[in-house]
């Protein structure tokens, strides 16, 4: 595994594109159009690009929907088939009732990717994305070539009762909210801290309001009361582990420094045979808006292995 490494010079090619995505601005507008738009099971899934090439399915982080990974779809839709899919309740979509969500969602996940005739599918999450890409991992070890989690997925606490404290508490400010104010509550409670541009935070905070506050909770009970340490070691495809560092964030979340976060994450997919470890410095949460050409390069480097 490894993590903090030298950066190789880019191909022409590759620097175009970077300029592209440096041009449009951190939170990309999408310029593809999507090829099928269609429900499985609890998902809404976008299609883009060439549906015989290999397959990325993309699931979006806690209040967001398919925007989130614009710059992906833009870059990647060209030699991809990339299939984008949306949680209910998130990106205007109405939530649904039931106690098992990642169950729900990840037997979802699983009709898409055995049934719609996906090519070697690799499966890439962000942070509540992230956590359901290694719980589908770890329940259905065989749909998938590799699998990237982007944050997702670490224990946010080492005891169960601390993480349902920390859910209750996290959780409280969306308790009986209007619909008009999630967006200034995602803001307050998330946004500020998890991206570093205030223009970004503007252009995202509008654009999460369209999730539904009763969601919000349900998925964040359902994702970060779990430990999925134990049942890594059922995960037998590449897995890529992204993680960013902020100086003046991270402290705040237990890591001092970026080789302590690097080392954290390091041995806790240790039990993984093929996974590896790779650290964006400096970003917040929301890394692929923070660093969108360094985060650009390392997932394709991962689409590779």
């Amino acid at each position: 595994m490894d993590g903090l490494r030298p950066r190789v010079r880019a191909p022409a090619a590759w620097c175009m594109l970077a300029a592209l995505l440096l041009c449009e601005g951190s939170v990309a507008q999408r310029h593809v159009t999507a090829n099928a738009t269609f429900d499985v099971g609890i998902l809404r899934a976008e299609r883009f690009g060439n549906p015989g090439a290999r397959s990325i399915v993309f699931v979006p982080a806690l209040f967001c929907g398919s925007w989130q990974w614009n710059a992906q779809i833009n870059a990647l839709a060209s030699t991809y088939d990339v299939l984008v899919v949306t949680l209910p309740g998130f990106d205007g979509r109405p939530p649904i009732e039931g106690d098992d969500l990642m169950a729900s969602a990840a037997q979802s996940l699983h009709v898409l990717l055995t049934t719609h005739r996906l090519n070697r599918p690799i499966v890439v999450g962000h942070s509540l994305g992230g956590t359901l890409s290694l719980y589908y991992a770890e329940h259905f070890p065989h749909d998938m070539t590799g699998v990237v989690t982007v944050e997702g997925g670490y224990p946010i606490a080492a005891t169960q009762t601390a993480r349902e404290a920390y859910v209750a508490k996290s959780t409280a400010a969306y308790e009986g909210i209007d619909r008009s104010a999630v967006g200034g509550v995602i803001r307050k409670q998330t946004l500020q801290y998890t991206i570093t541009s205030k223009a970004d935070v503007d252009t995202v905070e509008p654009l999460a309001a369209r999730s539904d506050p009763g969601a919000i909770i349900a998925w964040m009970r359902a994702a970060l009361t779990l430990d999925l340490t134990p049942d890594l070691r059922h995960i037998r495809v590449p897995l890529t582990v992204m993680i960013p560092f902020d100086p003046d964030i991270d402290p705040y979340q237990g890591f001092q420094s970026k080789e302590a976060k690097l080392a954290a994450y390091v041995r806790w997919v240790a039990a993984v045979p093929n996974a590896k470890v790779i650290l964006i410095t400096p970003s917040r949460h929301f890394v692929m808006f923070d660093q969108p050409v360094t985060f650009q390069q390392d997932l394709e480097t991962a689409l590779l292995r």
